[in-house]
């Protein structure tokens, strides 16, 4: 379970890194996928792509496995935890001249990290009730 953690970490790390860049687009970042940059810097998914990593580190947390009495509790502070990275990312980009603050990605990134989680949660329920995944 220690990838998972490294996971979520590495996700923090390149969620404030890339909100973090003074450009808006991209394109001009030497690690990106040109077929990824087309479609983050189309400015018509501009907010929408706020929320896609937090799915993916909803969902990294979801399936974290638990032995809470009271497993909800602890998923809902995951994404308290996710919702604080986004509020995080977003605070930053007002010291960035080049960058502006958005309720929208906060709202974006919560929704994304609500819909991983949620998921995540769906498998790590199966996972459990079928006994491949231990606790």
């Amino acid at each position: 379970m220690r990838i998972l953690y490294l996971f979520l970490f590495l996700g923090v790390a390149f969620v404030l890194y890339l909100s973090w860049q003074p450009h808006y687009d991209f394109r001009h970042l030497w690690f990106m996928p040109a077929w990824l940059t087309r479609w983050t810097d189309n400015h018509a998914n501009g907010n929408i792509r706020t929320a896609v990593p937090f799915v993916f580190m909803g969902f990294a947390g979801g399936i974290l496995p638990t032995s809470h009495p009271q497993p909800f509790y602890r998923w809902f502070i995951i994404w308290l935890i996710l919702v604080g990275v986004v509020i995080v990312a977003e605070a930053g980009q007002l010291l960035i001249p080049t960058r502006f603050f958005s309720f929208e990605d906060i709202g974006w990134g919560a929704v994304g990290a609500f819909v991983g989680l949620f998921f995540g949660v769906i498998v790590r329920l199966l996972l459990n009730k079928t006994h491949l995944f231990n606790k």
